[in-house]
């Protein structure tokens, strides 16, 4: 069967599912195509779920401090089978609400996998689809290193790891990015021995330095063992264990751990029969207006690169079908990032380094959370807040550490995206006593006019 429609979306996650629901809104006809569940791997196997466990993971952290809030806790046990179940009850409900929210939009879901027979005509099982417009949004899958591959049992992925219903003894995460650092809280959480082993001289390799060093120490503290500059040459795997042949400054060594898990990035999804350019990583090449080389086939969120946030995706898809139907669309944003640790991480912007490879000198504040008041009483002080501008006074970025960090960033991308300099922005007043209020204690640093700073 042979369909013309007036836009087809290849792949349901926050990119696909934006953009058909913007074209919705334009009056088009729109289909999407998805070969698993919609919501992409941000709800079904990444930022939702991790979070879900995350939230169980804190929780249970927690009860560790009662006594401080003069509460005695006699915690007999975990039950991690039950976290697991909780964990996939969340993805479930939302996934459920989607699916929903698509139907009310009448958006069309095909379930398949999508090939193009040629540049105008995509075909899915049995049907053909002959759409004006095109945008393709088929995300990425878990990367693979030679000799690391996960085998689902004692290595592996983070797809793997999100369904595993027991917890190890001993965890190794090959990788200290996002995914690692938030798993290694996870784990770190229940009592698990982690490791991270690390290629680059830093956790979190493209955030700012200071923050990286916070995060090093704070994870030292939960007694996460952190080998920066380090590479894996070998996994000598057995039944129930694995050895992990590691050298870090030229100096091999050998760890034991129940499982390893493999979270060294992603790698693009591309759609079979795809006819335009591909870049040297395999990702879709695209312009300012996310069009590929083929004019009205357009992509947007991960299968572009770049950042690979959800939140960039939503606003990527959005544009995307706005470009294709003629309407102005922006595709240039500050994009705020959220480290899910503990402690939390929100950053925006340039990093000082970067700043001062752009700009030369610069301004840098920050504001140790040790002297923020809400912070204090929740026994959680370990972070700061830092801001880099321009000597203009221009902010450039802003880089957060500590409680609520992944809220607070919002409102330092609402500062750079209008340009604020340190002198607006000190005008604005900050309720107290709030974590919040530490940015402001930072702002005014920049201005050399702390009130509760030195």
């Amino acid at each position: 069967m042979s369909r013309q429609i007036d836009l087809l979306v290849l792949g349901g996650g926050p990119a696909g599912y934006s953009s058909a629901i913007r074209a919705r809104q334009l009056g088009k006809q729109v289909v999407v195509v998805e070969k698993e569940r919609l919501g992409g791997t941000c709800l079904n196997r990444g930022c939702i779920p991790t979070k879900a466990l995350l939230e169980s993971a804190n929780f249970y952290g927690s009860l560790k401090s009662a006594q401080n809030h003069g509460i005695t806790l006699d915690v007999t046990g975990l039950d991690y089978g039950q976290v697991i179940q909780k964990k996939d009850k969340v993805v479930q409900n939302l996934v459920g609400g989607l699916e929903f929210l698509l139907d009310r939009r009448e958006v069309e879901v095909v379930v398949g996998e999508a090939r193009f027979n040629s540049p105008t005509e995509v075909q899915v099982g049995t049907e053909v689809f002959h759409p004006e417009k095109i945008i393709v949004a088929t995300g990425t899958v878990a990367a693979e290193l030679p000799g690391l591959e996960p085998d689902g049992r004692v290595v592996l992925n983070s797809d793997q790891m999100l369904a595993a219903d027991t917890l190890p003894k001993a965890l190794l995460i090959v990788g200290g990015g996002v995914i690692g650092c938030e798993f290694a809280t996870i784990f770190s959480s229940y009592g698990v021995q982690v490791t991270i082993v690390e290629l680059t001289d830093q956790l979190l390799p493209p955030e700012d330095r200071e923050v990286s060093q916070t995060l090093l120490r704070e994870f030292k503290k939960r007694k996460i063992q952190v080998l920066t500059g380090a590479s894996v040459d070998k996994l000598i795997r057995g039944e129930d264990e694995v050895v992990v042949q590691v050298t870090q400054k030229g100096r091999q060594r050998e760890i034991e751990a129940d499982r390893v898990l493999i979270s060294v990035g992603r790698k693009p999804v591309v759609p079979e029969g795809f006819p335009g350019e591909l870049n040297s990583r395999g990702y879709l090449v695209v312009n300012g207006a996310l069009q590929t080389t083929v004019p009205h086939i357009y992509a947007a969120g991960d299968v572009i690169g770049g950042m690979q946030l959800a939140h960039l995706a939503f606003e990527e898809g959005w544009a995307a079908c706005d470009h294709a139907f003629g309407k102005n669309a922006r595709t240039q944003w500050f994009v705020p990032s959220c480290v899910y640790t503990q402690p939390e991480i929100g950053s925006v912007g340039l990093t000082e380094a970067h700043a001062r490879e752009e700009y030369g000198e610069v301004i840098v504040a920050k504001y140790s959370l040790k002297g923020n008041g809400k912070a204090v009483i929740a026994g959680d002080d370990s972070g700061f807040c830092k801001i880099v501008a321009s000597t203009d006074g221009v902010v450039r970025g802003v880089h957060i550490i500590g409680p609520q960090a992944t809220e607070l960033i919002s409102n330092a991308t609402v500062a750079l995206e209008r340009g604020l300099t340190l002198e607006q922005w000190a005008e604005v007043i900050y309720p107290h006593p709030t974590v919040s209020e530490s940015i402001k204690e930072t702002v005014l640093s920049g201005l050399g006019a702390g009130l509760h700073s030195i």
